[in-house]
């Protein structure tokens, strides 16, 4: 069983997904959008995200979801929108819940306010094998899988602390 993690922003949609148990290592996903203006890429999140039928979907019980913020009102709006489109394409049978950027990276046992570089570390951290070695990929991810990974893990505690209180 897994729990998906989604951070986005009008260029592209970053999916990671983490075992339930934490034995398989994180799968990362990027959905590139394209287009020639943030109205154009919104209208790509359709073509480029797995059906809601898909299998990479199967065994997945939820998913967390960045839950956008700014000042900018009219930049926010462009993410809600991308946010509602990734929505849509999820199994109606998963939980999705939107976290804000200072409750995932706080459930993850950071700073609500914690920079980025603090983010990529503990996403690292947080998978090494116990012989300690880094796969070799995760260097290679960008911010954006790091913190989709976060949002997975803290949706993930999130599922925890609901079946210890039921």
């Amino acid at each position: 069983m897994f729990v998906g993690g989604f951070d986005f922003d009008t260029h592209a949609v970053h999916l990671v997904l983490v075992d339930l148990d934490g034995l398989r290592t994180p799968w990362y996903h990027a959905f590139p959008l394209t287009g020639d203006d943030a109205f154009d890429r919104l209208r790509d999140v359709a073509r480029v995200m797995p059906y809601r039928s898909s299998i990479l979907y199967d065994e997945c019980v939820a998913f967390g979801i960045e839950e956008p913020q700014g000042r900018h009102k009219a930049t926010v709006a462009k993410l809600k929108a991308v946010q509602g489109a990734i929505v849509a394409s999820l199994p109606a049978h998963a939980l999705v819940h939107p976290l804000e950027p200072a409750r995932w990276r706080s459930l993850c046992g950071l700073k609500g306010n914690a920079p980025k570089d603090t983010v990529k570390f503990h996403s690292i951290w947080s998978w090494l094998p116990p012989e300690g070695a880094i796969e070799p990929e995760v260097d290679r991810w960008p911010q954006d899988a790091h913190d989709a990974h976060l949002i997975a893990l803290a949706t993930r505690r999130l599922l925890d602390q609901q079946e210890k209180a039921a």
